[in-house]
């Protein structure tokens, strides 16, 4: 067995002995990183050692450990620092870089049906990657290794949860409340006065963090807000952090800012960084990151902690995409419908979709239809779609040489609102009345021109996305075009020509520009552009 790790953009790899680690965690509130967590996991000296560990690990990481005549792999349930492996003479071979295993090893044979599920859904799933002989170590998931063998995987955090809790609605605020306290102390602990950037929209994640940096006198902290001049974004995230005293930026995405990205070295490289053969490159944030760190607004040693997930915590999923009363025999249809909505495919290929969905709930649980079904939708999404897409988007901060934090993904937080009752997720009842009440009212940014998500305009949202889905393509477009706040058509744009001038096919549905992303990287990885 060889182990190749390359990629020390951010977070650095390091070794110890047997072991090689990347990332940070928390044991007992005390944290650990570098050198200090190779000390930390030198203590792990055989198999029960390492599977109590990763039970009870809290943090974004990667781990490779050698003991005895077995290899144990590991990475976190936000997948941040992907590691990868195929098997070449039967000899394995692991590492960070997939590329360099495409590479080495001649492999250009691409997975239909990972081209599919990254066409559509904007990822592969499962274990796959678009190459049919290199596959990816998933979230939350651990490998046991003998003799260039892998004897056993599995799963060591899931969200799915068998009974809810019938705790009352105050309990759960309480321990809500002093969750984020203990999280968030947490957080702090890991920062050591670096410079702090918060990617600040309008929404509440984000400002949440900013409001704990306010609260616990942390003052070294930049705010940076980003896309079109006339996005309603900027009004409230201004607001937010002048409020709480931070400094604040607007990155405008403009033509000056966008146009010829595509064609430079730079971008193509960030395109191979984020996308890893596995994953569309989200964009989003590139262009400001990296207008940031160009005009030295950011310190070097600038940690980014983006706002990724929270609202999947308190129930965003609730809202629109599952139903009240979701049957355990109607998941997998519900997963097809709403994660795999960015490109047609055909009857034939839905019913290979179904058959490869109901195979990686299995691996995730076997027993899944014992679960409460919404429950399992929750861990099939967490271990998909934010893992491999949402908190794959950290790429913009460590491709330009910076750490990042996850704050609303501490394990106390998960293991918390998995628990959570049903009817307080609904709406985002109890997390969206717990930010409000304890923070946003207290410090004074919890602004008059917001709205909360309410069962009439949500009946009324519903009507007009069915309207919707009717409409000729090009009122669609205009639709698209109405609501681009982080201005992703320019962007889009250059895209679409890269394709068109190269004469290949492109298929639209309008939901959103990331379709267009997806069938761009899938044509890249192909060396087709």
């Amino acid at each position: 067995m060889e182990i190749i790790l390359k990629n020390n953009k951010g977070f650095s790899w390091y070794k110890k002995n047997n072991i090689f680690f990347k990332g940070y965690f928390y044991i007992d509130n005390l944290f650990y990183e570098n050198e200090t967590a190779l000390n930390y996991l030198n203590s792990i000296k055989v198999k029960k050692d390492f599977l109590k560990l990763i039970k009870k690990i809290n943090g974004v990481f990667s781990l490779i450990i050698n003991i005895g005549k077995n290899t144990y792999v590991a990475s976190d349930v936000t997948r941040a620092f992907p590691i990868f492996y195929t098997t070449k003479n039967n000899e394995l071979y692991i590492s960070d870089d997939i590329l360099y295993l495409k590479n080495t090893f001649n492999i250009n044979d691409f997975n239909t049906l990972s081209s599919i599920e990254l066409k559509s859904s904007n990822h592969t799933h499962g274990k796959k990657t678009l190459l049919n002989t290199i596959f990816q170590v998933q979230a939350s998931e651990y490998l046991i290794i003998e003799n260039n063998k892998i004897i056993y995987s599995d799963f060591f955090f899931t969200y799915a949860i068998k009974k809810e809790s019938t705790n009352s609605y105050l309990y759960f605020r309480k321990k809500v409340n002093l969750a984020f306290e203990n999280a968030f102390k947490r957080l702090l602990s890991s920062l050591n006065n670096r410079m702090v950037v918060i990617p600040l929209s309008a929404g509440f994640d984000s400002r949440l963090i900013a409001v704990f940096l306010k609260k616990y006198g942390y003052q070294n902290v930049v705010c940076y807000t980003y896309g079109s001049s006339n996005s309603p974004e900027i009004e409230n995230s201004k607001n937010s952090a002048q409020k709480l005293g931070f400094k604040w930026y607007f990155i405008e995405y403009n033509i000056h800012l966008i146009a010829g990205f595509s064609k430079s070295n730079d971008f193509k490289e960030y395109a191979h960084f984020a996308g890893k053969f596995s994953s569309t490159p989200n964009l989003q944030e590139y262009f400001a990151v990296k207008y940031l760190k160009e005009n030295n607004l950011i310190s070097k040693e600038s940690i980014f902690i983006p706002g990724y997930a929270g609202d999947l915590l308190g129930g965003s999923q609730f809202i629109k995409v599952i139903p009240k009363d979701l049957k355990k025999e109607e998941i997998i249809t519900l997963i097809l419908q709403k994660k795999f909505n960015n490109y047609p495919f055909s009857s034939n290929e839905k019913k290979l979709l179904q058959k490869e969905v109901k195979t990686n709930l299995k691996k995730l649980e076997k027993n899944y239809h014992k679960y409460i079904p919404s429950s399992v939708f929750e861990n099939y999404d967490i271990t998909e779609k934010i893992a491999k897409y949402i908190f794959n988007s950290a790429s913009f901060y460590n491709f330009f040489g910076f750490e990042h934090r996850v704050p609303f993904w501490d394990k106390e937080l998960l293991l918390l609102f998995k628990k959570l009752p049903q009817e307080f997720k609904i709406l985002k009842l109890l997390f969206d009345d717990v930010l409000i009440e304890e923070y946003f009212k207290k410090f004074e940014i919890y602004f008059c021109n917001e709205s909360l998500v309410t069962n009439k305009n949500l009946s009324l949202q519903k009507i007009k996305d069915r309207i919707k889905s009717f409409l000729p393509t090009f009122i669609k477009q205009k639709l698209l075009k109405k609501n681009d706040w982080n201005n992703y058509q320019p962007i889009t744009n250059e895209l679409l020509l890269m394709m068109r001038q190269n004469r290949l096919k492109i298929k639209r549905k309008s939901n959103d520009y990331n379709e267009i992303i997806a069938q761009w990287y899938l044509y890249f990885s192909k060396n087709k552009l």
